[in-house]
């Protein structure tokens, strides 16, 4: 166990048990004493080996603990898995774990869920989102026997439609394998705490314990209301509420994190807001760094209507952060805002969780967001209290302030109970619903979790759903919805059936390796065994039909590429129809080499939009692919496989052999190889350094490795 002894601040973390390097690290990165909340967790059991859930406050230290954690079970000699809901999250954990590099070998992995990705054993702490740990474990590889910990965090994602299953079975997977892992979970935000930590047999250490205290409040009419019935008057009140809000706090010294509802509205807001911080009377940028950081990001802005856009506002200290922007233009913006340079972002609602950055005053512009599938919908407590978390940078704001915006006087009252006072949702399980059930049943016994009914309701008994049904007869209840489960899955052939045994079909491992959706992968199949001629856009059509694609929904259908699907595929021109052609249009404009601002303009797919798009296709094509070759459709394979190729390299047909063997040659280099003749890897193979360096966009370094590519590979 660990002992401290207690200092007048607390307890510093010399006095922990840890190795001496670990605590030279936490040195380093200018950890001293632990928090209350850290304090909590050490007793608790967190570098013992004791499963814990810590719910406790952003920035309060919990991230920290589970990373030393992992790095001390590497240096025990035992891996460590560290789960996320995000690849975006992923990368920015990898960097916080580059501290420790000296002491443990790290590594990543989000894709390619068919892969067991055996060259992670080389790696004693691998950072993972959710999906991918789940498809390692129906995998099996031999490494997990030395994993040691596995922390997951944003736990709170249990709740989530989507992902919370695949955490379930992440849980029951482990616990089926009989792993001796201790696992770690991290949340600021579960109404039902005491529920999770006992599915999971974790130690609960809950705090609001924050090091930058946080105060709450409702913004109507020029004033801030509290929940103690005090008020502040905002300064510069008068128009519009944010704008007000984001001034005020920026000319006290802070910085300000709106979060609206719509991406219009996030480019509207900084507009104004920009245009409140050219008018102060008094110098609230400091112009020289935000000019050059605006040129930083029109350079790594693929769109130039785009990048110019933000630009105008980076240059006057304010930026919009929203998913059309890329991964680097996103990473600009927000390492400007952490340095000081930018003093005011506006953020859709739905990039809260993507956001880790603290601001003096956040401000929740909308409390309300449009769905299509239900129309407008209040966003839940939980979704508010991680935006609010963001207020305060420790160390710089004497206190964060959240503050949700009402847009009358009798509103304030509504908002001050549903919001500042009212309690985070309870998590509650999903995993138990027909389309999950079936993806996760079939996952167990492709991945040799099940062989039997019985081993079914074993496997889902060990899920947060099963701990959660309120009924006497949960057992029989869940061994029907298994059984109806497995119906399915044969009828679509994933699975056989005799008696109480079930077996996947060769087609099923496939399946379940490919980590598709078994009712998109029957529709997949059904599709291509229907297709009359393999026209490209009917394989876009298919592949896009799954649910995890997007649509694009502006313009009218392109009656040309409705007639192309139509043609080759018997399918119903409702409502669904014409959603999915316009994403074939939008994609066909793509793998066409249409300039990404003309894909802007025609169909709003911003290249933050695109990269989803690529990513998606990049999986569900090629899985596509597996399956036509697996039913023997060996034409529609090599079809897919090439409209995946294209799709994800954005290329004609012609340009394949180039971008897919030539690195730093994307779709627009290799365009400019081709047309100056330098058609095939032979022709770039042959031709001098000089010629290729003198061509757009090629400087000599870049001419050098391309042309000693292509000859390794022609020789």
């Amino acid at each position: 166990m660990f002992l401290f002894l207690w200092g007048a601040g607390g307890v510093d973390v010399s006095e922990l048990s840890l190795d001496a390097r670990l605590i030279a690290v936490l040195r380093e990165r200018g950890v001293r004493e632990l928090f209350p909340p850290q304090v909590e967790a050490v007793r608790a059991g967190i570098f013992d080996g004791v499963n814990v859930l810590l719910c406790t406050a952003t920035a309060s230290g919990k991230s920290l603990l589970a990373e030393v954690a992992s790095v001390k079970a590497a240096l025990e000699g035992r891996m460590a898995l560290y789960a996320v809901p995000l690849k975006a999250l992923a990368q920015e954990k990898l960097v916080h774990f580059s501290h420790y590099r000296g002491l443990a070998k790290i590594g990543i992995s989000t894709g390619d869920f068919e892969s067991d990705d055996k060259r992670l054993y080389e790696y004693d702490v691998v950072v993972v989102t959710y999906e991918k740990l789940d498809s390692l474990l129906r995998h099996r590889p031999s490494w997990l026997s030395s994993v040691g910990v596995v922390v997951v965090d944003e736990i709170h994602y249990l709740g989530d439609p989507k992902r919370g299953p695949v955490l379930e079975s992440i849980i029951a997977e482990v616990r089926h394998l009989g792993l001796k892992t201790q696992f770690i979970g991290l949340s600021a935000t579960v109404g039902n705490a005491g529920d999770v930590a006992r599915w999971l047999g974790a130690r609960l250490v809950a705090s609001s314990w924050r090091p930058v205290p946080l105060r709450e409040g409702v913004y109507h009419g020029g004033k801030i209301y509290f929940p103690d019935g005090g008020q502040r008057a905002v300064g510069g009140a008068g128009g519009e509420a944010e704008v007000a809000l984001a001034i005020d706090a920026v000319a006290s010294g802070g910085q300000a994190l709106i979060f609206t509802s719509s991406r219009s509205s996030t480019v509207r807001i900084a507009k104004a807001v920009a245009r409140a911080v050219a008018a102060h009377p008094t110098k609230l940028i400091d112009v020289g760094e935000a000019q050059a950081l605006a040129g930083a990001v029109l350079g790594a802005s693929t769109s130039k209507i785009i990048g110019r856009e933000l630009a105008e506002l980076v240059a006057r200290g304010v930026a919009f952060h929203n998913a059309g922007l890329e991964l680097e233009v996103r990473r600009l913006v927000e390492e400007g805002f952490r340095r000081g340079v930018i003093k005011v972002i506006v953020s859709t609602t739905t990039l809260a969780a993507g956001v880790n950055l603290p601001a003096r005053r956040v401000v929740v512009a909308d409390y309300e967001r449009f769905d299509p599938a239900v129309g407008r919908e209040e966003i839940p407590v939980l979704e508010y209290r991680q935006m609010a978390g963001r207020a305060g940078r420790p160390g710089l704001d004497p206190y964060g302030e959240a503050v949700i915006v009402a847009r009358s006087r009798g509103e304030v009252d509504y908002l001050m109970e549903r919001y500042v006072r009212g309690r985070v949702e309870d998590v509650k399980s999903h995993i138990l619903s027909g389309p999950n059930l079936r993806a996760h049943a079939l996952g167990a016994v492709g991945g040799g979790y099940a062989r039997t009914i019985d081993d079914l309701v074993d496997f889902f008994s060990n899920t947060l759903g099963y701990h959660q049904v309120k009924t006497s007869l949960k057992s029989a209840l869940l061994r029907s919805k298994v059984a109806d489960a497995v119906d399915e899955l044969v009828e679509w052939g994933f699975l056989e059936r005799d008696g109480d045994l079930v077996y996947a079909t060769e087609l099923g491992r496939q399946v379940a390796r490919l980590y598709l959706d078994p009712e998109t992968a029957a529709r997949y199949i059904n599709l291509l065994k229907a297709v009359r001629r393999g026209a490209i856009s009917a394989y876009l059509y298919i592949v896009l039909t799954a649910p995890d694609f997007p649509r694009v929904r502006r313009g009218r259908v392109s009656r040309e590429v409705a007639e192309e699907v139509l043609s080759a595929l018997d399918v119903e021109e409702d409502e669904e129809f014409e959603d999915v052609v316009r994403t074939v249009a939008m994609l066909k404009a793509w793998i066409e080499e249409v300039d990404e601002d003309e894909i802007y303009e025609r169909f709003e797919v911003a290249p933050g939009d695109l990269r989803v798009y690529v990513d998606l296709f990049e999986w569900l094509g090629g899985a596509a692919a597996k399956l036509a070759g697996v039913v023997g459709l060996e034409e529609h394979r090599r079809g897919l496989e090439r409209v995946t190729a294209r799709v994800v390299y954005g290329v004609k047909e012609e340009l394949l052999e180039l971008v897919t063997a030539l690195r730093g040659v994307g779709r627009v280099r290799a365009r400019v190889l081709y047309n100056f003749g330098y058609k095939t890897l032979r022709d770039v193979a042959r031709a001098s350094v000089r010629e290729i360096a003198s061509l757009p966009g090629f400087g000599e370094k870049l001419a050098q490795s391309v042309i000693e590519q292509a000859r390794q590979l022609v020789e």
